[in-house]
């Protein structure tokens, strides 16, 4: 049966309140790659290299008990994760759930199975047969087979009429998916994708149990997985707890009693429950400044401090069926206007990285550095840029500025990207409003396209061209919030897609960056940076390429 959610509205001072007076009882006291060179300014990888999970001494077995506490910067606004993009949720969530396939939290590049423990592909690349695990339970008893986790992939990719599939777009080379026995799943495709094994990897691909959904309709209420761990309570605004799963199908996992999201909007507040050795983890998500990163370490030698450039983006975005925003010139004008490199230092302290480009800077896909940087926008100095943006708003009709709303959402680095873009825009005599909104409305207006400008941030799930370029420019796709379509840069997506060759894929993927670049429907501000903080005696694991990803927690243990 379906443990109901206790839902309560306490404020933020009682959350606060809650992390001050008492520690939780188990804390401790302590796609293909190739080189390629970032244009100047663009985030690269930090000089230590990729993070590495918590060494431990070679006589150290891993061990088990204790219950993990850390923290979650953002409400959730509900628990149906194939309906919504916000790592409010997401993060909470993912321990409760299996998918078919995941990532590899060694090596996020591999595709490793979760669900199914082994798959074929057909000689022709268009047939995909999983084989699961046998004896799988669901956290109620009731046994997952074929047919829920068809059911799950065909709310996703084929959604019923009325729901909103978030990422549905980026499946279009699906063409059915079977469950020919209770432990087979049959994918067929449409054409060869090249990514498809990392799309259905993507971190929000749940495998929910179907029965809730057709008793309810959606899971936006409740939480009904099989994996390593299963919920036991929500407290709207103070915390989600889930215990470990004694049933999971992963024999001697996970090491973990339980695990506490604290939900702590106050960004001091977080910072104090670390060093008070109240919460033993600050994700990726708490959004710490390098500046607070540092301070912290050196307040607290012990701390592990881990830098990731990250596969997300804070970007201006014109809703381009509204005027002005629906005239090009008009989104050419500040796109070009934008002074990256002002709004590298101005956002988080400088711990984003200058907004270059459509993929992350420094990504075998992305455009030669000479042509990228040789690009209105991009440009140094940008004397030049601001004259032929005040010029592309002449011709616009719009010569004497006009006057617009910049909606964004109470995250710290979208409100500071929109009080940037504000100023900005002065130099084209644009008076802008900024209008901050908490964040499930902010990203409900956004879906339904009920905004003029916006200033938000996205992270995607992999930094792979078919989910960056799809989720944000593809026509439909509901991060493609201002409603751009282009029938070419469509087309081209398709046609890279299905290309196995990555000398021929980044061929068409520079052709539809160009397209971007000319028609402006986003004009990224910043790239992120972000950095996780934790205390020694968590072993096992590392901060992910994407805030998305390695929060399953199932391998990780607690050192006594």
């Amino acid at each position: 049966m379906t443990r109901k959610l206790s839902f309560s509205f306490i404020s933020l001072a009682a959350v606060i309140g809650l992390l001050a007076g008492c520690a939780p009882a188990a804390a401790p006291p302590a796609s293909p790659k190739q080189p390629a060179q970032a244009p100047a300014g663009a985030p690269t990888a930090p000089a230590a290299g990729a993070p590495q999970a918590t060494p431990k001494p070679a006589a150290e077995q891993s061990r088990y008990g204790g219950t993990l506490t850390t923290t979650s910067r953002l409400a959730v606004p509900h628990f149906d994760m194939h309906q919504d993009t916000t790592i409010a949720m997401q993060l909470p969530l993912t321990s409760a759930y299996s998918m078919l396939v995941q990532n590899d939290p060694k090596d996020e590049d591999k595709v490793i199975g979760d669900l199914a423990n082994k798959w074929d592909v057909s000689p022709d690349s268009l047939t995909y047969t999983f084989r699961l695990h046998e004896g799988v339970k669901f956290h109620d008893g009731a046994s997952l087979t074929s047919a829920d986790v068809k059911f799950n992939l065909d709310r996703i990719i084929f959604p019923p009429t009325g729901m909103l599939s978030a990422r549905k777009e980026l499946y279009r080379a699906v063409d059915k998916i079977e469950a020919p026995d209770p432990l087979t799943v049959k994918i067929t495709l449409k054409s060869p994708q090249a990514s498809f094994l990392q799309l259905m990897a993507l971190p929000f691909n749940y495998v929910f149990a179907p029965e809730v959904i057709k008793r309810k309709g959606d899971m936006k209420r409740d939480v009904m997985g099989s994996g390593p761990f299963k919920f036991q309570s929500y407290t709207e605004g103070v915390s989600f707890k889930v215990v470990k799963n004694p049933s999971y199908f992963m024999k001697g996992r996970p090491y973990l009693d339980g695990i506490t999201f604290y939900i702590v909007l106050d960004e001091m507040s977080r910072i104090s429950a670390l060093r008070t050795k109240q919460v033993l983890l600050l994700p990726l998500a708490a959004e710490l400044t390098a500046i607070q990163a540092k301070a912290l370490k050196e307040a607290e030698p012990k701390l592990i401090v881990q830098d990731r450039t990250q596969t997300s983006m804070t970007s201006f975005i014109p809703n381009t069926q509204v005027a002005p925003w629906s005239d090009v010139r008009v989104r050419k004008a500040v796109s070009t206007l934008l002074d990256r490199e002002a709004g590298g230092k101005v956002v988080r302290a400088g711990s984003h990285f200058p907004g270059y480009g459509y993929v992350l800077p420094g990504s075998p896909w992305a455009l030669p550095e000479k042509e990228l940087m040789s690009m209105p926008g991009f440009r140094k100095p940008k004397d030049q840029d601001v004259a032929e943006a005040k010029k592309l708003l002449a011709d616009a009709g719009f010569a004497q500025g006009f006057k617009t709303a910049i909606m964004t959402s109470s995250s710290i680095h979208a409100k500071e990207a929109a009080e940037f873009s504000k100023d900005q825009l002065t130099k084209l005599g644009v008076t802008a409003e900024v209008q901050v909104l908490e964040l499930t409305v902010s990203k409900e207006r956004l879906f339904k396209g009920a905004f003029e400008a916006a200033v938000f941030a996205d992270a995607s799930g992999h930094d792979d061209p078919d989910v960056i370029l799809g989720e944000y420019y593809l026509t439909g796709t509901a991060k493609n919030y201002g409603k751009w379509s282009s029938p070419r840069f469509d087309q081209l997506y398709q046609l890279q897609s299905a290309m196995l060759d990555a000398a021929k894929r980044k061929e068409s993927l520079w052709e539809m960056q160009r397209i971007i670049h000319s028609e402006a429907p986003r004009s990224v501000i910043t790239w992120g940076g972000r950095r996780a903080v934790w205390w020694p005696g968590f072993r096992d694991w590392s901060p992910g390429k994407s805030v998305y990803t390695n929060h399953k927690f199932e391998d990780v243990w607690i050192a006594r």
